[in-house]
C-alpha cells in the first residue's frame, strides 16, 4: 500500500518543536522514520533564526519548497536542493521575511552539537533541484538512497520507495509508486 500525502493539504498532523538554540518553535509533520533516519515536512516561521554556532553528528538533506532559509550566510530559495554532511558547521541560521517550509531528511537522530566539530568542515552540496543532483528521465536520485533506485512507476521488491513530486506538491511512501508529474525525488528505504 502507498501513502499519499498533500503536503500543502489540510489535516496534517503539524507538531510544535522547539530547535535547540533557536529564537522559537518550528512546526512539524513527521512524514517517515525508519531505524534513526527521518523525513519530515518543516515551516520555519517568519523571524526564526538560530544565531548560535553548532553541528549535527548525522547528515541532513532538505529541498525548500516555500520562502528561503539561510545558513552560515548561504540563503536556500524554493526550488533548491542541499545536502549536509555529518558534522556540518551551521552559524546564523535564518527564516526568511516569509518564513520557509522544506522537507527535510536526517540519516540519524538530529541531536544538536554546541559549537564548531573537530576537523575540517565538509563540502555542502546545493543548488537548484535539477542542477544539485542527478537526473535522468525525471527521476532525482536522492544521494543517500541505495543503488538499484527502482523505476519511477511500478512496485518495489524489497524496500519502500519515497517520491517528492515538486510539481504536485505530494510526498508518497510505499511499495507501489503512484503516477506523478516530475521531477521525481525518489529515495529508496530497505525493509528488514
Amino acid at each position: 500500500m502507498t501513502r499519499v500525502v498533500d503536503l500543502d493539504g489540510p489535516g496534517l498532523d503539524w507538531r510544535e518543536v522547539v530547535m535547540p538554540a533557536s529564537s522559537g518553535p518550528v512546526r512539524l509533520v513527521r512524514l517517515h522514520a525508519a531505524g534513526e533516519a527521518s523525513v519530515s515536512l518543516v515551516r520555519f516561521p517568519a523571524g526564526w533564526s538560530r544565531p548560535d554556532t553548532g553541528h549535527y553528528p548525522c547528515a541532513e538533506e532538505f529541498v525548500v519548497l516555500d520562502g528561503l532559509i539561510s545558513v552560515g550566510g548561504t540563503g536556500f530559495p524554493a526550488g533548491t536542493y542541499a545536502y549536509l554532511p555529518p558534522s556540518t558547521p551551521r552559524t546564523a541560521s535564518v527564516a526568511g521575511p516569509g518564513g520557509c517550509l522544506a522537507v527535510a531528511w536526517f540519516s540519524g537522530p538530529p541531536a544538536w552539537k554546541d559549537g564548531l566539530p573537530d576537523g575540517p568542515a565538509p563540502r555542502v552540496v546545493h543548488g537548484p533541484v535539477a542542477e544539485a543532483l542527478r537526473v535522468e528521465d525525471d527521476v532525482i536520485r536522492a544521494r543517500g538512497s541505495a543503488s538499484g533506485v527502482p523505476e519511477p512507476r511500478g512496485l518495489v521488491s524489497g524496500g519502500e520507495v519515497e517520491v517528492l513530486s515538486l510539481t504536485a506538491r505530494t510526498w508518497t511512501y510505499g511499495s507501489g509508486v503512484p503516477d506523478l508529474p516530475g521531477p521525481l525525488l525518489t529515495r529508496f528505504w530497505p525493509t528488514a
